[in-house]
């Protein structure tokens, strides 16, 4: 689907990309501009929070001249499109669009799957709010598993479809095109097997960005939770390790994982983090109240409880009512694993001190953190990933705490720094924290931000992507020379260890 909005590309494209161009920045890139082609299911005006690490590199990449050509999913089903963040798209950047197709079993169970739960129908649905560590999944027994096997195969199967159409399109793109290399972001990871077929097709260097682990993602949704899914991560991943040229994780520790995992891809491993950008911020607002605020999705492991616990000894130790503290939400946060959050809160005598509100752009969504006292990271199971809101957090005048081990990724990432890191079991030390940063609030003493040393900069990383691009992917002559990709042949002749 082509934007009304925006004009038709005035590079080369074949008739079937022209009909997938959903939207093309304005201004023409740079003549001498070196392109990449990026596979990516979630990207603006996709409001996911993974489409952000790709809209801001492609950002910093055009500073140093290089543009990014994005296959991305289809929009148009998408529920609160943002189309606000593609105005914020660097000259050069097109988007096209490819969508899903279901697979045929899929179309043939909407016709049997009543007379299935008459069968089955003391078979509970496996729920989508509950997670089970890799352990747990192995001990699976009985119908719920043999149901998980079948949504998890179901699963797979459409993001293998989605990869092929997503590939068909990119050997079109890179015919008109000559690309440096095909870079694919995941979760969803089936994009890097998109990204896998068009490097073949192509002779393109495939560079696979994991945000998170794939394979060896520490929990996986109850829904999806079986051997079966995990047999089929394994498989794809082994293929698109084999055949990347670099393979970038998010954390050293998801890093090392992976080189343990594939010690004879060991070289291809690197890390480019997440980080905090430099777009303008909405001026700090606060009044008399001590606010704690949270932004994003309560995922399957970040429970909220603990927070709950530690905040009501605080309410009942200094007596105080909403007007003067209060815990406040924004985004997918009105469950925790079926459980509404309110409710929660009532449970742990607290329901009136917290406030939950659904999903709002990406400015308004800046404006409420620009108005906490102390922003909040909930807990999370994974010790490989550490939460994107992190690198946002740090840029706000505001205290973080953070329900985190020092041993995990994200407690790794903060040591040295003044948030407040605390394990999520450690309710008299989540307590002590709130207590300490209260009477420092009530004192008059505001905080600064945690990044304000620059450390967590997201152009530090840009950078260093950058220049892994430069050594692992450009052809053997000179920088400019850009005219001629290599061969993926020669392109792993020259990647030496890291």
């Amino acid at each position: 689907m082509t934007s009304p909005s925006v004009p038709h590309s005035a590079r080369p494209l074949s008739a079937a990309a022209r009909a997938a161009l959903y939207f093309e920045s304005a201004a023409l890139p740079p003549t001498n501009a070196r392109h990449i082609l990026l596979i990516q299911y979630n990207f603006p005006p996709d409001p996911a929070v993974g489409g952000l690490r790709w809209q801001q590199m492609a950002t910093y990449f055009a500073e140093q001249g290089w543009v990014v050509d994005v296959v991305s999913r289809d929009f148009t089903r998408v529920e609160g499109i943002d189309t606000a963040r593609l105005d914020r798209l660097p000259p050069g950047t097109r988007v096209f669009s490819v969508p899903d197709r279901e697979p045929t079993v899929a179309k043939i169970q909407r016709l049997v799957w009543r007379p299935i739960r008459r069968v089955i129908g003391h078979a509970k649905t496996p729920n989508k709010a509950y997670a089970l560590s890799q352990p747990e999944i192995q001990k699976q027994r009985g119908w719920r598993t043999k149901l998980r096997a079948y949504l998890a195969w179901l699963e797979v199967a459409r993001g293998r479809n989605w990869a092929h159409s997503a590939a068909k399109l990119a050997s079109e793109l890179a015919q008109a095109e000559k690309y440096i290399a095909v870079v694919t972001s995941g979760p969803p990871h089936m994009a890097h097997e998109g990204g896998r077929l068009t490097s073949k097709k192509t002779g393109l260097p495939h560079v696979v960005d994991m945000r998170d682990p794939w394979s060896l993602v520490q929990r996986v949704q109850e829904a999806l939770a079986s051997p079966m899914w995990l047999r089929l991560a394994s498989h794809y991943e082994k293929r698109v390790i084999a055949n990347a040229t670099l393979v970038t994780m998010n954390t050293e520790a998801s890093r090392d994982a992976m080189r343990s995992a594939y010690p004879q891809h060991a070289s291809k491993f690197e890390v480019v983090r997440n980080g905090s950008d430099t777009e303008p911020l909405p001026p700090t607002r606060r009044d008399a109240r001590f606010r704690l605020r949270f932004a994003g999705s309560i995922y399957l492991d970040r429970d909220p409880r603990s927070c709950f616990k530690a905040a009501k000894r605080l309410i009942t130790e200094l007596k105080l009512t909403p007007q003067q503290f209060l815990i406040e939400f924004v985004g997918q946060v009105y469950r925790y694993a079926g459980t509404p959050t309110l409710l929660i809160a009532e449970e742990e005598g607290i329901r009136e001190y917290v406030r939950v509100s659904g999903s709002v752009p990406r400015k308004e969504a800046l404006e409420f953190l620009a108005g906490a006292t102390m922003l909040l990271s909930l807990p999370q199971d994974s010790d490989y990933a550490v939460p994107a809101k992190i690198f946002e957090y740090v840029r706000f005048e505001a205290w973080m705490l953070v329900l985190a081990t020092p041993e995990s990724a994200t407690g790794r990432l903060l040591q040295g720094t003044e948030a407040d890191i605390v394990d999520h079991a450690d309710v008299d030390g989540i307590a002590q924290v709130l207590r300490q940063r209260y009477a420092q609030f009530v004192s008059g003493e505001r905080p600064q931000p945690i990044g304000r040393d620059g450390r967590f900069d997201r152009r530090i990383q840009a950078k260093k992507m950058l220049d892994l691009l430069a050594t692992r992917c450009a052809p053997a002559t000179a920088p400019d020379a850009v005219s001629a990709p290599p061969t993926l042949q020669q392109v792993q002749q020259r990647v030496t260890p890291s």
